[in-house]
C-alpha cells in the first residue's frame, strides 16, 4: 500500500463489503499468499517457514464460501476485486486478512468490527480467535481492538503446515 496511491481508498465508502462467493476463492487465496509472504518474508526466505499451497488454499476457501458450509465470509471489494476478508464460524473468527497494499487504512479494523457485529447478531457474547505466536503485528492489532490473549497455545495443522497459535477471547454484550 505504501507504494500505491491510496488517496481514493482512504474513505471506507470506496470499499464495498459483500458476502463472499466461491468465485472469490482464487483472488482471496492470492492475497492470502501475499500476506504470508509479507508477514513472514525472512522466515520464508530462510526456509524456516513453508509457504502454503495456494491451490489447496483456494480449494479450502472455495468450500468455506459455499452456501450452507457453516462458514460465513465477507470480502472487502475494490472495483470488483477482493482485497480483504473475514470468516466467522459460530463464535469464532477464523480468518481476517487484508491485501498488504491495503493495510494501514483502517480496513482490518472495519472488517473486525463487522465480524464482531455478526457474531453478536447470531447471539454470541464471547468470541474466540487464534493467531500465530510469531505474528506480532496481528497480536498487537487484536490487543488494541480489545481482545485478550489467554494463556492457551494450540497447535494448528492447515494445508500440511503445522504452527502454534495464541488463543484470544473477547466478551461483548448483545445490544
Amino acid at each position: 500500500m505504501r507504494q500505491v496511491d491510496m488517496c481514493q481508498y482512504r474513505r471506507m465508502d470506496a470499499i464495498k463489503i459483500r458476502l463472499a462467493t466461491p468465485d472469490d476463492a482464487h483472488a482471496v487465496a492470492g492475497y492470502h499468499d501475499r500476506c504470508i509472504a509479507h508477514s513472514y518474508a525472512a522466515q520464508v526466505r530462510a526456509g524456516e517457514l513453508k509457504a502454503p499451497d495456494i491451490e489447496g488454499m483456494e480449494r479450502q476457501l472455495g468450500g468455506w464460501f459455499e452456501p450452507g458450509s457453516g462458514f460465513v465470509t465477507h470480502v472487502a471489494d475494490v472495483d470488483g476485486e477482493p482485497v480483504g476478508h473475514f470468516t466467522v464460524y459460530g463464535h469464532q473468527l477464523v480468518h481476517l486478512f487484508v491485501e498488504p497494499k491495503y493495510q494501514g487504512i483502517g480496513l482490518g479494523r472495519r472488517l473486525l468490527e463487522l465480524a464482531e457485529q455478526m457474531m453478536v447478531a447470531e447471539g454470541h457474547t464471547q468470541f474466540e480467535l487464534h493467531t500465530r505466536v510469531d505474528n506480532f503485528a496481528a497480536i498487537a492489532f487484536y490487543k488494541m481492538a480489545g481482545w485478550n490473549m489467554t494463556d492457551r497455545v494450540i497447535n494448528t495443522v492447515e494445508l500440511d503446515i503445522s504452527y502454534d497459535e495464541h488463543v484470544f477471547v473477547k466478551q461483548r454484550s448483545i445490544d
